[in-house]
């Protein structure tokens, strides 16, 4: 058998060889480590945050927000992001990640402290 003979049958069952699903580890997802939820914060002090993200294939980078008022846009998908001091109450702090064009994609993660 002739190899020119067998390369046209080879390249068309290439063509339906089924694309291999996403890596588990492309799922978007944010994990907030620090501040726990229900921390009680220093009013006086800066906060630090610290957190990781898979922005999936939906997703480019990260926003963080303090009761839904956007503070950072941060381009690392693993670290930490201080925070400014913060006013007396109950606060709501969220890591959501955002497109290219910087809309969220429905994938955050929030935790609800109280600044002393």
């Amino acid at each position: 058998m002739r190899i020119s003979s067998v390369l046209p049958g080879i390249f068309a069952a290439l063509l339906f060889v089924p694309l291999a699903a996403p890596a588990a580890s492309e799922k978007a997802y944010v994990k907030i480590t620090s501040p726990r939820p229900g921390a009680k914060l220093d009013a006086m002090a800066q906060t630090k945050l610290v957190y990781e993200a898979v922005p999936g294939p939906r997703g480019d980078h990260v926003h963080v927000y303090v009761d839904n008022k956007e503070v950072g846009i941060l381009r690392q998908l693993k670290g930490s992001y201080t925070l400014e001091t913060l006013s007396p109450g109950p606060r709501n702090i969220c890591v959501k990640v955002v497109n290219k064009a910087h809309v969220p994609i429905g994938v955050e993660q929030c935790v609800k402290v109280t600044v002393e």
